[in-house]
């Protein structure tokens, strides 16, 4: 699982609304120093994320209130399913695409491979791919260790 720790902003019936500090892969990467895309995203997005997280049975909405310190969780398998769905099949389709138009001629093939990676992407757009990727909302998996500013403070630590 991969997990987070956040702050609940919003409450409702079976989830709750968590904002998180958005962390980033950079810190722990070799490559870091070298690599624009820290710099990247850091000009995109802000330093917070608000995720809609639902509860599970290790804790309900109802037992928590705002300003509350929580961890969320997303399994591995979403992840690596999405990864799978979202870079594999364009390609793989694109690729065939390409190879079937290639008796055309070169510019057939790159208009063939660019068709081909727009049709995937709406496919899987239209298709309900959501459901072969399993849980896609992140789910309550427990409180924090510390409360307010305790929390971030360890989050901001094992990061480093």
């Amino acid at each position: 699982m991969l997990v987070e720790t956040g702050r609940v902003v919003a409450l409702e019936d079976t989830a709750v609304w968590v904002e998180t500090i958005r962390s980033s892969a950079c810190g722990s990467c070799a490559a870091r120093s070298g690599c624009g895309h820290r710099t990247l995203a850091g000009a995109l997005t802000q330093d917070k994320g608000l995720v809609r997280v639902l509860e599970t049975e290790s804790l309900s909405a109802a037992e928590c209130s705002v300003d509350d310190w929580v961890e969320i969780s997303i399994p591995n398998a979403t992840l690596s399913k999405g990864a799978l769905l979202l870079y594999a099949v364009p390609l793989v389709f694109a690729t065939l695409l390409a190879l079937l138009v290639e008796p055309m001629g070169e510019v057939a093939v790159i208009g063939g491979f660019f068709v081909g990676l727009a049709i995937a992407f709406l496919s899987l757009r239209w298709s309900g791919a959501q459901a072969a990727i399993g849980v896609v909302e992140p789910l309550l998996t427990g409180r924090a260790v510390g409360s307010g500013s305790e929390a971030v403070d360890l989050k901001l630590l094992e990061d480093e």
